[in-house]
């Protein structure tokens, strides 16, 4: 059983209880990086098929309810990291407490601030499994700093290819042309736009414009149907934003000068 895993590496930081055989409470009291201690979170996991669902004992008592920008899903559910909770095992047990230590730091992180750490910073939903594969086609040509920089800031050479993809077809316009992002084929020439995101590596301009379509996804859904905590300083669900010609969300944020976490 993945409690059962976890319970056999649980560290110094956290107390765990087993309530029964698919539910635990656990204590977490993280340490930060000037040994002070945080506050006492006090959760709850719950074994669901082959997954670790963890949130508040009682949902919004310290933390929010909701607040996708502190990675607290509809329902008070944690998101400590892209696919943490399933398949835990003894092996892979120690890396998800590890997760949920560095939740707790960033949890406090967001409430003294009202940031969440861009270090730890994952687009939400199925954006972060396409961020994921844009980073690795990025890493491939060497632009691991640029995508980093155009999704962060929304600059370089990779943001500014993404202002080249045509909205109908999601791929970049005048297809003859090489490709911005540099990718070259086995005799090393450059592909065209065209044909670059179809070599089976993928364009990393192309997967960033897929990251920001999925993340506008993700926000208008939850639009009307979830309501802003007020505890974080850029949320695309606080009131003042906009939407653009095209439908893209224009989050309040970023209408001021300079870069924007997305």
């Amino acid at each position: 059983m993945s409690l059962d895993a976890l319970a056999r590496c649980c560290p110094t930081w956290a107390e765990f209880r087993s309530v029964h055989a698919r539910e635990a409470e656990i204590d977490v009291v993280a340490v930060r990086s000037s040994k002070a201690f945080t506050r006492v979170f006090q959760l709850r996991a719950v074994s669901l098929g082959d997954e670790i669902i963890v949130s508040e004992r009682s949902v919004g008592g310290m933390l929010p309810a909701c607040c996708p920008e502190r990675h607290i899903n509809p329902g008070g559910s944690f998101c400590i990291g892209l696919r943490a909770g399933e398949g835990i095992t003894d092996e892979t047990a120690p890396a998800w407490w590890t997760k949920l230590h560095a939740f707790a730091l960033w949890q406090e992180t967001a409430e003294e601030t009202g940031f969440w750490p861009s270090e730890a910073q994952l687009s939400h939903g199925e954006a972060g499994e396409m961020e994921l594969a844009a980073e690795n086609a990025a890493d491939q040509l060497g632009l691991r700093a640029a995508y980093r920089e155009a999704v962060a800031f929304d600059t370089g050479v990779i943001a500014f290819g993404v202002r080249r993809i045509s909205s109908k077809t999601g791929m970049l316009r005048n297809g003859r042309s090489a490709c911005i992002c540099g990718r070259t084929d086995r005799q090393g020439r450059t592909l065209l736009r065209r044909d670059c995101h179809g070599n089976g590596l993928g364009c990393p301009i192309v997967f960033e414009h897929r990251r920001r379509v999925l993340v506008d996804d993700f926000w208008r859904t939850l639009h009307g149907r979830v309501a802003c905590c007020g505890t974080m300083r850029e949320c695309p669900l606080r009131t003042g934003d906009a939407t653009t010609d095209d439908g893209r969300i224009l989050h309040a944020a970023e209408t001021h000068e300079g870069s924007i976490r997305r």
